[in-house]
């Protein structure tokens, strides 16, 4: 058996952390990275990290992550919380709140490693009834995403959010992002399984007037999938609770269409919906983990062969919005100061942007003639 491997297995904190140290010189590394991304993980997480090289990969520091074009906040540039600390609105539909900023585990690639690892306070009780009351007050919002951190570190807290939402006549659509199903299964107890589903309420006689809840869930190669995993995502499921796979592409754990194809055909046998494949956000760290657009798209192309219950939306992410990345799709390159960027159009309107987030575009994006945002997105290397 691998020495390090064994390590992990009956390592000190310390072992753990500089896993993928060969010397000294690169522990060093390491340390000098964790100062400012440090490293967690959950019991669950250790015990298949000792098995699992594609897991492992997810949550040890490399000492690659202190060579970086990245951001610390891709995606989340230019943004601004509301007046109501942890309310965001960025589009007409719907709002994006976040009563917890922690994790019980910290993704290497997370592109919210601004918030999630500077111990942010969470939303308080008192600010959560401010978020309702001014929800309340937006009739054109009838979705909303409770997002992290990840919400179910504490459910005392989520479950006061959704009793709230579900009470606003505007809010029809709930979604909760988690990838609490991979750091800890356990957590997801009949019980609590049972009162996420309450907040289901069809309305047989008046469709327009029913509420929904779902949950996005974040699973990237077949290795995660294990028993426990799925018995936790099946309670879920059988109460009537749809869950959507979100997996993000990262650069040698599932970057061929092998292994996308295997976890997807997995997922959708276990009733979970292949929703997103996300390109690597251009968080800092993470370059050693992000394949360039276009090896997506050339994945993403074999993908389209398959049933269409297995074909994600492929999109990458500028700070100004989602783009979608179709088959036809080609990109528009520019280099700024020695880094590849695609440059693109996007979909949302300046003044839409303006109105709604109540600010000016984000860091290296602009108006285009005929009133559209146009963007810059830092690319990977193959």
């Amino acid at each position: 058996m691998n020495q390090l491997i064994k390590e992990l297995r009956n390592e000190t904190f310390n072992e753990m952390v500089h896993y993928y140290a060969k010397n000294e010189s690169e522990r060093i590394i390491i340390n000098q990275v964790i100062e400012n991304s440090p490293v967690r993980v959950t019991p669950y997480l250790k015990k298949l990290m000792s098995k699992y090289e594609s897991i492992r990969k997810q949550f040890l520091p490399s000492p690659l992550e202190a060579q970086t074009n990245g951001t610390a906040t891709p995606f989340e540039e230019g943004k601004k919380t509301s007046h109501v600390y942890g309310l965001e609105r960025l589009y007409k539909d719907r709002v994006l709140l976040t009563p917890h900023f922690d994790c019980p585990a910290y993704c290497r690639f997370c592109y919210k490693k601004s918030r999630v690892m500077r111990n942010r306070k969470s939303m308080t009780f008192d600010e959560i009834d401010l978020a309702v009351e001014e929800i309340g007050k937006m009739p054109e919002v009838r979705g909303a995403l409770i997002t992290g951190g990840d919400p179910f570190m504490d459910t005392t807290k989520l479950f006061y959010l959704l009793d709230q939402l579900s009470a606003l006549k505007n809010i029809s659509e709930i979604r909760i992002g988690t990838r609490m199903l991979l750091n800890s299964p356990e957590k997801f107890t009949s019980d609590i399984c049972n009162h996420l589903a309450s907040y289901i309420k069809p309305n047989f006689h008046n469709p327009a007037k029913s509420k929904y809840l779902a949950i996005n869930v974040h699973f990237n190669h077949p290795d995660e999938l294990q028993p426990e995993v799925l018995q936790a995502c099946y309670k879920l499921t059988s109460n009537g609770i749809t869950l959507r796979n979100q997996t993000v592409l990262l650069k040698g754990i599932n970057d061929d269409a092998n292994t996308i194809k295997r976890l997807f055909h997995l997922l959708l046998r276990n009733n979970i919906i292949i929703y997103y494949m996300n390109h690597c956000m251009p968080v800092e760290g993470s370059d050693h983990l992000r394949i360039s657009v276009q090896k997506g798209l050339d994945i993403y192309k074999q993908l389209c062969t398959e049933s269409s219950c297995s074909i994600p939306h492929y999109v990458y992410a500028p700070s100004g919005g989602k783009v979608h990345v179709g088959p036809d799709s080609s990109f528009d390159y520019a280099e700024i100061n020695g880094v590849k960027m695609i440059k693109t159009k996007l979909l949302y309107k300046a003044d839409d942007f303006r109105s709604i987030a109540k600010k000016n575009l984000p860091p290296m994006h602009s108006e285009t003639k005929d009133g559209m945002i146009e963007g810059y997105y830092i690319d990977g290397e193959d």
